[in-house]
């Protein structure tokens, strides 16, 4: 295991800036995802740690080791990408096995170690198959294998489980998130799905434009997002612009009681699913329905407010049709505020 420290990282591609000023600590024996769109860095930053990429300017450290010159094979980090690069002509002991023999350790010893990956990663019966007989996720599996042979410190998957349909890839996520947790391995992961980010992460990193633009818990970075950027990141929010004087809010659809302090001007953010729809009867904020989009367990609506459209996530029986008038209110103790 091995903590890693990143220190003023810059890298920049035909005088383009690809990463900017990256300063972070990724923890010892936690599993830490760089999550961002396409093209924000997150793979850059990923193959600088690897040693695939020399970065322009900054430090990587593993605790206190300078490992800006140290070679690939000196570094105790395995790069484990969508592409996979199993030995096609190894069936999967011998594959497990590559890096131990080129180590030139004894047959006893890699006897040994290969049937304990094989049973820490469910691969029992497979043993002797080979990649072109093997499942998307059991090939993720061997190539993580094969990793944890040398007895890396470090395990880097570059969107590991992207070519992965949608039930072998949750299978995979949860998979590699017990294995994680069992081994205190540190893993550093990239992926652009902030659900995947959310559930498999102890820390998650946003990178935009080659910035980190927040690093937090799963939670705070969903829950209290820094920044609007950050907040859209995450899906359709809603804001509106007020202003507080003397406990009042005061806003385009209303003025409401507040205990936050007096403030000129104040955005405020709320989540589809964190404005109610109630009866019509029920004190709320009258409104129009002008969509609606059905999707199984949920349906979302845009309601029109006065000139403010809101987007409104409802998971009750109650079906809402385009025109129907409907009351919303609005959860003030969960909305996020931005200066």
């Amino acid at each position: 295991m091995a903590r890693i420290t990143l220190k003023n990282i810059r890298k920049s591609y035909d005088q383009k800036s690809v990463l900017n000023n990256i300063n972070m600590i990724i923890e010892e024996g936690k599993f830490t995802v760089l999550l961002g769109p396409s093209g924000s860095g997150k793979t850059t930053l990923l193959h600088g740690i690897a040693g695939l990429v020399s970065f322009d300017h900054g430090d990587i450290f593993f605790y206190d080791k300078l490992m800006n010159h140290v070679s690939i094979d000196k570094r105790n980090a395995v790069l484990v990408d969508q592409n996979l690069l199993l030995f096609p002509h190894m069936n999967v002991k011998d594959n497990i096995a590559f890096g131990l023999k080129m180590r030139r350790v004894n047959k006893n010893e890699i006897q040994q170690k290969v049937e304990e990956l094989v049973r820490l990663l469910e691969l029992n019966g497979h043993e002797n198959k080979y990649p072109n007989e093997l499942s998307g996720g059991q090939m993720q599996r061997v190539a993580i294998a094969r990793a944890l042979a040398i007895g890396v410190e470090v395990l880097l998957l570059d969107e590991p489980f992207s070519k992965l349909d949608i039930v072998l890839r949750k299978n995979m996520q949860e998979f590699v998130r017990n294995l994680q947790q069992t081994l205190k391995i540190t893993i550093l992961m990239v992926t652009h799905d902030q659900e995947e980010a959310l559930s498999i992460a102890d820390k998650v990193a946003l990178l935009i434009n080659g910035e980190i633009k927040q690093y937090d818990t799963p939670h705070r970075i969903y829950e209290k997002p820094g920044s609007k950027e950050v907040a859209d990141f995450f899906g359709v929010r809603n804001y509106m612009q007020g202003n507080i004087v003397n406990g009042k809010l005061r806003t385009e659809i209303g003025i409401f009681d507040t205990t936050l302090p007096n403030h000129e001007e104040i955005t405020f953010m709320f989540r589809p699913e964190e404005i109610i729809l109630v009866p019509n009867h029920s004190e709320g904020i009258k409104g129009v329905v002008v969509k609606r989009v059905y999707s199984g367990d949920k349906i979302v609506y845009t309601i029109k407010v006065q000139k403010l459209s809101l987007v409104v996530s409802s998971f009750t029986h109650k079906d809402y049709q385009i025109d129907d008038e409907v009351n919303i209110k609005l959860m003030f103790d969960q909305a996020v505020y931005f200066k």
